[in-house]
């Protein structure tokens, strides 16, 4: 559970453009004990705050990543996509171009 919580949380930050010091500042905590906290038995209160100060709901702090992100080529032009919705709209507008 840690490690999703890790890595979820630094996922977020990464979409926020921010970093985990920044974090914990945020937070009212030494960047030391976020770390400590991401790397294992991370208190309730400790997740509520990281939750608060993302400004996500504790819950999405555990939920498992089920989108993508990347990059297609089609043809000669490149694609960026950040959700699985950004994909298959790119796929049906290159589609419906080729036809």
């Amino acid at each position: 559970m840690e490690n999703l919580l890790s890595q979820n949380v630094r996922r977020i930050c990464k979409e926020q453009k921010i970093q985990l010091k920044e974090l914990a500042a945020k937070m009212g905590i030494d960047p030391a004990a976020l770390t400590r906290a991401l790397g294992g038995n991370a208190r309730l209160d400790t997740m509520q705050k990281m939750a608060n100060a993302l400004g996500v709901s504790l819950k999405s702090l555990f939920e498992p990543m089920n989108d993508v992100e990347g990059f297609i080529r089609i043809g000669e032009q490149v694609y960026q996509f950040n959700s699985r919705k950004e994909l298959e709209k790119i796929l049906a507008t290159s589609s419906s171009d080729t036809m």
